[in-house]
């Protein structure tokens, strides 16, 4: 009979091809099921928030033409794919959405691997068809965002340390060294905390090979991909090394009114171009001249740090606080709800027991068992993994912890899972009871732990009813924008962003603006309501639309004074000057604010309703509607078919 221990010092492979086939064709199909579903949603063509700005830069690159000037904001290997596969679907999301089924699809393939490896050919099998099945993997493989490319990517760099790892203890040299430094670099400019990692494998390397060569190439590897990112941003004038988000980002989740997870610059508007330009505004308000981008980072990053040094009770606290939240079963929406879209969008999605609870629960008490138990290969793999796994997690709670920023976990947990597993089936085999009952209950305690829900958080369907309704209203449709919307008042009622939304969605199908005043009045007494300084200005522009032109402009006259770079409050007063009949000031307090934030079709359009209600004007209002157009990566389908049939009668 064949003992724990021969199991236990059996060599490791990395899985048959055979396996790894089925296992792709089963994710692949799961995942196209998905997509072919999703078709009907009012997102599927016009992404917004991260979707939308990746796809606007992918496109822009695409077409040869400037995004934005200056470093780049964000790392920028995921949209250069994106341009890449819209080059080759002729421009189309599905087809685009499709190659990203694949891409998850070799996510799964690639786990079951890198589990066979590190963990046997039992436990690679479970890990595999754990994440292609997982709800979270498929709905995200769908998404135009970063993981869907990251993930492949970072599992054959960590299958690649692994053997690298290995070499080391048989003392054969690092020839590896660079390649393994290529692949993580290329993750860095997907996602650039994984160069947090870095440190750690760069000593790992000094420990494994007892000498320096190989940690050096480790390094010079790592850079070949980041230095040309380093020098395009050196060229754009800014020397940053991948992104100037970082610094935005760490004050994001460190700041007094942080909860964690909620990707928004406090004093901001709830949009991302919005938030983009007014994230910048303050920075320079603040420091009272123009800021490069790099300095806008730097100003955030010393506000987090000044936070955090002057209140250190309350910052440990709060990195506490996104530690529960980090393993917490919860998975915290940032641009939408991901389980309200997955499961709305493929129900049967519902019944993938992949939950991040019991991939929690089994997988962190699976790679313990890795890490500590069993061979010196086992032990050496399962070391690799789990030190990354750690180091990663970490990176994620230092900024803020949200359902996609925590996904490169998923696989690992899965192959501590598959190993759990597989040793509770072994100790059941060879009658070990209390051996199974000492790694299987601590698992199951943890995984309980994860079920309850950290303070504050509730599931509902409301911001997931919400997110339709928003996106309904885009495409131009306002009569289904009410109904999810008024569904999602009635799911979750203490929703700040959910009222607002019902009454913007009540002023544009022209419905009694008293109602949406009320909707307003009453999110402002909810206990977060204080949170949302748009809320104020969204009252204002309400009051427009009632009728109160003469006292919401005098009222937004009043606030801007002491809010002048606001663009929200610039827009409103701009709108009460057009409504109040004074057409042409208005249009020059638009085009204002339209140099400052260049990328606000909205702005663009209501300049050009403005210009062609002004008499003499009526080539200005077709020149103003064609740049609209113009901005069709910035613009809503209904804003752009708005602008198209405007366009059209001013040149009959």
């Amino acid at each position: 009979m064949t003992t724990l221990e021969q199991l236990d010092e059996a060599p490791r492979r990395p899985g048959t091809l055979g396996v790894a086939l089925g296992i792709f064709l089963l994710a692949l199909a799961v995942r196209v099921l998905y997509v072919l579903a999703l078709r009907d949603h009012p997102r599927f063509d016009a992404p917004i928030m991260d979707p939308g700005y990746h796809l606007a830069w992918a496109r822009s690159m695409a077409e040869g033409v400037e995004f934005q000037s200056g470093p780049f904001f964000r790392a920028p290997l995921y949209p250069m794919a994106l341009a890449a596969m819209l080059k080759c679907t002729g421009g189309s999301l599905l087809g685009v959405r499709l190659i990203q089924a694949v891409l998850g699809a070799a996510t799964a393939a690639l786990t079951y691997r890198l589990g066979a490896r590190v963990a046997g050919e039992g436990a690679g099998r479970i890990a595999g068809i754990v994440v292609a099945t997982a709800w979270t993997l498929v709905a995200f493989d769908a998404e135009l965002l970063i993981p869907v490319l990251l993930l492949p990517i970072l599992l054959a760099a960590l299958e690649l340390t692994v053997i690298w790892r290995e070499r080391a203890a048989a003392g054969v040299g690092g020839p590896l060294s660079l390649l393994v430094g290529v692949l993580f670099g290329l993750a860095a400019i997907a996602r650039p905390n994984v160069l947090l990692y870095m440190p750690v494998l760069f000593f790992g390397a000094l420990l494994w090979f007892r000498q320096a060569r190989p940690a050096v190439w480790l390094t010079l590897g790592t850079l070949l991909p980041i230095v040309p990112v380093t020098v395009h941003n050196v060229l754009e004038g800014d020397g940053s090394l991948i992104a100037t988000q970082g610094g935005v980002n760490f004050w994001i989740g460190n700041n007094p009114s942080s909860d964690g997870s909620a990707a928004i610059v406090p004093g901001t508007r709830d949009g991302w171009w919005e938030g983009y330009f007014d994230s910048i505004a303050l920075a320079e308000a603040d420091e009272g001249r123009e800021l490069k981008a790099t300095e806008v980072s730097a100003h955030y990053r010393a506000k987090a740090l000044n936070w955090m040094s002057s209140e250190p009770g309350n910052a440990l606290a709060h990195l506490l606080s996104k530690g529960r939240l980090l393993f917490a079963n919860a998975e915290l929406a940032n641009n939408q709800d991901m389980r309200f879209l997955a499961f709305h969008t493929l129900p049967a999605l519902r019944y993938s027991p992949a939950r991040w609870a019991v991939l929690f629960g089994l997988g962190a008490v699976g790679l313990a068992l890795l890490c500590f138990g069993g061979s010196a290969p086992r032990r050496r793999g399962g070391r690799v993994i789990t030190t990354f796994a750690v180091v990663y997690a970490a990176s994620v709670v230092l900024f803020f912890v949200n359902a996609r920023f925590r996904l490169p976990l998923v696989p690992i947990l899965s192959i501590g899972s598959g190993a759990l597993l597989m040793a509770v089936v072994e100790r059941l085999r060879a009658r070990h009871w209390a051996g199974a009952v000492a790694i299987g209950l601590p698992a199951l305690a943890l995984s309980a732990l994860s079920f309850i829900d950290p303070a504050g958080y509730a599931s509902s369907d409301g911001n997931g009813l919400a997110e339709l309704g928003k996106a309904e209203l885009d495409r131009g449709d306002p009569e289904a924008a009410l109904r999810y919307l008024d569904q999602a008042v009635a799911a979750n009622p203490n929703s700040v962003q959910v009222r607002m939304a019902l009454a913007t969605a009540i002023v544009a199908a022209k419905r009694d603006p008293e109602r949406a005043l009320l909707l307003l009045r009453e999110a402002k007494a909810l206990p977060r309501g204080k949170d949302f300084p748009e809320l104020d200005v969204q009252i204002l522009d309400t009051r427009l639309s009632a009728g109160d032109v003469e006292g919401a402009l005098r009222d937004a006259r009043l606030a801007l004074r002491s809010r002048p770079k606001d663009g929200a409050l610039r827009f409103v007063v701009a709108r009460g000057e057009a409504l109040s009949g004074s057409g042409s000031k208005a249009v020059r307090l638009l085009q204002e604010l339209l140099a400052d934030e260049p990328t606000n079709a909205t702005v663009a359009l209501v300049i050009a309703q403005v210009l062609e209600k002004l008499p003499g004007r009526r080539e200005e209002a077709a020149s103003a509607y064609e740049r609209v157009i113009s901005m069709g990566a910035f613009a809503s389908p209904s804003m752009l078919a708005q602008a198209q049939s405007k366009l059209a009668e001013l040149q009959r």
